[in-house]
């Protein structure tokens, strides 16, 4: 039983979910004003330049600046010296550290490609960091079709056939339908009839333990529409949807349904739940720690850092000094801060 990792009560009206949009309220990127980038690109280049490295010039630099400006930071990096600075960065770091600032200096659609394959790389598929990769970003059309397109230019492989290949049923079909979602308006009216007729077609789904019928039915749906089918099915049945997932549903595939439907009732508390996860007991999680972090410092760590300490009593930077260390701390501390 996973249940207590995704297990997120209905609060009825209340949908939350992701999206690519930034506010600044949300961000957590403590921007100096008037950046001269151009400097910063000198300044990173003499941190990694001759014998030894200066961690501490690359961390100040990346994680005070927002996600445009470390791009055009890496665009005039490769105009200034004819070198890329991520080739540089990796070069000069190692360990999770070098994978934080991976995540800080690539497109967010190439870093989720990378990651994804590295996940399915050599012997064994992590199926953990395909389904966050894809919780992270089930909302955000645009960096799904990057993921795809980065990950057939840099592998020449295609994301779906790899998927495929290195996942089993029903958890590839669940896998694939999800990134191949289409686009929907989440702000559009939601259609409550054809919500009923979902819960119609769900509780007959999940008495005959139809899982793969019940994986095209959610995945075909958009956020908002699945956060009303979940308040039906707790009027209707008096338990909750996610509930009977965890119990008909076995494995990969029943984290990834639980994973989804907890996304569609509210991301952030998902997100909390998932760092939580990766710090609580003996070992750590590095990986997700720093695919949550360092891809919404950007967009809602704010938001996820304060749903953290409402649920747990903890601050996130608390939590994370305490189970990470180094120049890696350090990163994400100053992202979360």
């Amino acid at each position: 039983m996973l249940l207590h990792r995704y297990f997120i009560p209905i609060v009825l009206s209340v949908i939350v979910s992701p999206s690519r949009a930034t506010t600044k309220e949300g961000s957590t990127i403590d921007e100096p004003e008037n950046v001269d980038l151009l400097e910063d690109v000198k300044n990173l280049k003499q941190a990694m330049k001759g014998w030894g490295t200066n961690e501490k010039t690359i961390i100040d630099i990346l994680t005070h600046r927002s996600y445009n400006n470390r791009l055009r930071i890496g665009t005039l990096y490769q105009e200034t010296y004819s070198e890329s600075l991520w080739e540089d960065i990796k070069s000069e770091t190692s360990g999770d550290f070098r994978t934080a600032l991976k995540a800080l200096v690539l497109t967010e659609a190439r870093f989720f490609a990378e990651e994804m394959r590295n996940a399915m790389r050599g012997w064994g598929t992590n199926e953990d960091t395909l389904l966050l990769c894809l919780m992270l970003t089930v909302n955000d059309h645009l960096t799904v079709q990057g993921i795809k397109d980065y990950y057939e230019s840099i592998y020449n492989r295609d994301l779906e056939d790899d998927i495929q290949d290195e996942t089993g049923t029903p958890f590839k079909e669940f896998l694939v339908e999800v990134l191949n979602r289409p686009k929907f308006n989440e702000s559009a009216e939601l259609d409550e009839e054809a919500v009923t007729a979902d819960l119609s077609d769900m509780q007959e789904f999940i008495d005959d333990e139809k899982v793969l019928d019940i994986v095209y039915l959610v995945t075909s749906r958009s956020l908002s529409h699945l956060a009303m089918l979940q308040e039906k099915y707790y009027q209707s049945e008096g338990s909750e949807l996610i509930e009977t997932l965890d119990e008909i549903s076995d494995h990969h595939v029943r984290d990834g349904l639980i994973s989804f439907m907890s996304v569609a009732t509210d991301f952030y508390r998902y997100c909390a739940d998932e760092l939580h996860n990766a710090m609580d007991g003996h070992g750590t999680e590095e990986g997700i720690i720093t695919r949550i972090i360092a891809t919404r410092a950007d967009k809602d760590l704010a938001t996820i850092k304060e749903m953290y300490y409402e649920m747990f009593d903890e601050t996130l930077s608390k939590a994370v000094q305490d189970d990470t260390s180094g120049d890696y701390e350090k990163t994400l501390v100053s992202l979360i801060n």
